[in-house]
């Protein structure tokens, strides 16, 4: 819940062309009801009142950017809304994947059709409903003559394996983003995040520690897989420390959270690719430099001296736009009723046509 992002995505000839993007702020008030309802949300989210209210905020900032932008509704095809994930998690070998922001809504607000429900069609088709991300990365980024892997560092961080030569694209959750940095910088620093990383840079991780933190199973369990906020959470912080005997400092343990991301990242890159050329990153965590650093220092000791690691910035997209163009694509491609493949992402059991349209007209 940093902000609301919205942007206006033209695809054409396998292009994305971005017409307009804007990162909108998250009202405060209702960031807080979310937080505080957050059982009660994962109890019933589509009858809670917070599900129209948060459609409402997104009709807000879509009809304020065609606007200013002058952009006619007419033009544009579908919203693709992801929504607010209240919950992502295994029960009893099912999938779950909860949402908030009402389709229906959204559609009445604004006149257009809206586009919705993607990790719900996949996990009803075998998957588990993330990551999303590989398939679009492969459409925008995909180079035949190099060996190219995009991470997209959100809360969770999520790799894509590109098409190259024979290779088929492939991707899955490799562990925590920002979430953990997040959560402890909030707790001992009252901040929201580590501003591009300085915090953790000024500290040395604890080997101990770290060793506690990449024993944990998640990281031994074969893709297909996906992971939360709610797995990789304060509390399971907290669990990790209790198993050691170090009296680490408080930027001791950021250091050693902060180093825990970039190390899952290229560990997970390197056990499912045994040469790897080029490495670009997104999302949010695209602006930790101390991540970024890390990804490129454990790159280097396991793949090549030469390999490149830098954010998506560089290949000419920036990298807080990737997440709104991932869903404008699926709505594009539910429109034009494309089936998509997420076999060997999700685990999903065949390709498939993803997303329900809500509309009015």
């Amino acid at each position: 819940m940093d902000t609301i992002d919205c942007g206006v995505f033209n695809f054409d000839n396998n292009c994305c062309n971005i017409m307009s993007f804007y990162e909108n702020n998250y009202p405060l008030e209702l960031k807080e009801k979310i937080l505080t309802n957050i059982e009660a949300l994962r109890k019933n989210s589509s009858g809670n009142p917070l599900h129209k209210e948060l459609a409402i905020q997104y009709s807000l900032a879509i009809n304020n950017m065609l606007n200013k932008e002058k952009i006619n509704k007419d033009q544009i095809m579908a919203i693709g809304m992801h929504g607010q994930t209240i919950s992502h998690i295994k029960h009893n070998n099912e999938n779950i994947s909860i949402q908030i922001g009402c389709p229906e809504t959204l559609n009445s607000e604004t006149k257009i059709k809206v586009v919705s429900e993607f990790r719900q069609h996949d996990i009803k088709n075998g998957g588990e409903g993330a990551p999303l991300a590989p398939l679009f990365h492969d459409y925008i980024f995909k180079n035949k003559d190099v060996k190219r892997i995009i991470v997209n560092i959100g809360g969770i961080s999520n790799i894509s394996f590109l098409t190259h030569n024979k290779n088929t694209i492939h991707g899955f959750d490799s562990g925590p983003g920002n979430i953990l940095i997040d959560l402890w910088v909030k707790k001992k620093y009252n901040l929201d995040y580590d501003d591009e990383g300085k915090i953790s840079s000024s500290h040395k991780s604890s080997k101990e520690l770290l060793k506690v933190l990449m024993d944990d199973n998640f990281f031994k369990i074969k893709p297909p897989k996906s992971t939360s906020t709610e797995y990789f959470s304060y509390n399971w912080i907290i669990e990790k420390l209790r198993s050691i005997d170090s009296n680490l400092s408080d930027g001791e343990v950021l250091a050693s959270l902060t180093k825990l991301t970039s190390l899952t990242i290229v560990e997970s890159i390197s056990d499912h690719a045994n040469e790897c050329d080029e490495i670009y990153v997104c999302g949010g965590g695209a602006l930790n430099k101390t991540i970024i650093s890390g990804i490129r220092s454990e790159a280097r000791k396991i793949f090549s001296d030469t390999i490149i690691v830098e954010t998506t910035e560089k290949i000419n997209f920036h990298p807080k736009k990737i997440e709104a163009g991932l869903f404008a694509w699926l709505a594009m491609s539910r429109v034009c009723n494309k089936k998509l493949d997420y076999t060997k992402i999700t685990g999903s059991k065949k390709p498939k046509i993803i997303g329900e349209i809500f509309s009015t007209k």
